[in-house]
């Protein structure tokens, strides 16, 4: 089976009806205004009549503002251009990326009407302390009862949520993503917190009234709520923004463009260390997906160390496998 691609389009900020402490969609998406529908449309066009190999499990995914809340006939008229393309064989299906409260039984009707047959919604944190110190706009509830009419309607559900947020510790980090679980979300992103130029969030920096995570903080934090979704079966589709995401306009936060891979080797490696336990002096052999090699050993070798620390293990031997999923055999020898 070929794997699912997205092939994204940003919608600027224009939709959004709120302003988020940490937002800055001119410094994410590098867009500054709302652009003419008709250049809007030539450049959806010209995107989608590139893509040579489109199949069913992709999608068309609009990203970058809060998608339902953008004016009515300007969603209606990128959804009824994206859904040419998947009447075409271009992709399987729309993806689109929203507010919780900006979510309806009647909008819901009109996605579906197009071929949307994704949605992502910006869960962030189902604490209310923390979505009301972050100026969200919206409650927990408000990602409740969203979630709940979207997985009624047949849509695959896909739960954001953010790591350091103001007032956010990693207690209601793990509720957030156990919520999004429970949720019936298929999917998750996890988004630690960063820090960009003109936000709000800077100048609550500057003040000293919010503290950005560092990158250790980030990365152990993150590699918690993934265990969360791993262990629920909820694919993650991503963690941190993507490196082309002008992180350079970011003085603070976890900001590392490769912060996915730092997370993902974390995980393994308190995986394997779980199930090596002490053997001390003597060898592990790991059993794991060729494609995680990487990530198993990790930023400059880092994994690798952390596992002798943690195990005393004298030496450790990977061995790549056809497994389907994350899921790596251990096993112990004496050296």
């Amino acid at each position: 089976m070929n794997p699912m691609r997205n092939f994204p389009f940003f919608v600027p900020h224009a939709g959004c009806p709120n302003c988020c402490v940490f937002c800055s969609q001119t410094k994410i998406t590098g867009e500054k205004c709302e652009k003419d529908i008709n250049t809007e449309l030539a450049e959806l066009r010209n995107m989608l009549d590139a893509v040579k190999d489109g199949n069913e499990n992709d999608r068309i995914a609009f990203f970058g503002g809060s998608f339902t809340a953008i004016a009515y006939e300007r969603m209606t008229t990128l959804l009824e251009t994206a859904n040419e393309y998947i009447k075409q064989g271009v992709a399987g299906g729309i993806r689109i990326s929203t507010r919780p409260d900006c979510i309806d039984s009647e909008i819901l009707g009109v996605l579906k009407k197009y071929n949307v047959t994704n949605i992502e919604i910006g869960v962030q944190s189902v604490d209310d302390r923390v979505l009301a110190s972050s100026a969200r706009g919206h409650s927990a509830e408000d990602s409740y009862k969203a979630a709940e009419l979207i997985t009624k309607n047949g849509f695959v559900l896909c739960g954001q949520m953010m790591i350091g947020l103001p007032d956010s510790d990693l207690e209601s980090e793990l509720s957030t993503a156990k919520a999004i679980c429970a949720m019936g979300a298929s999917e998750a992103r996890i988004y630690p917190t960063v820090v960009f130029e003109d936000t709000e969030l800077l100048s609550m920096t500057e003040r000293g009234e919010y503290k950005p995570l560092s990158l250790d903080e980030a990365v152990e934090r993150s590699a918690k709520c993934y265990r969360v979704f791993l262990e629920a079966g909820v694919k993650l589709l991503r963690i941190g923004l993507h490196s082309s995401e002008n992180l350079k306009n970011a003085p603070y936060g976890a900001n590392h463009a490769a912060i996915g891979e730092l997370v993902k080797s974390r995980v393994y490696t308190d995986i394997i260390c779980e199930a090596a336990g002490d053997c001390r002096g003597k060898r592990i052999i790991i059993g794991i997906r060729k494609e995680d090699i990487s990530m198993l050993c990790g930023h400059k070798g880092s994994a690798i160390k952390r596992l002798k620390e943690q195990t005393g293990c004298a030496d450790v031997e990977i061995v790549g496998s056809e497994l389907e999923q994350f899921c790596p055999t251990v096993r112990i020898r004496s050296v």
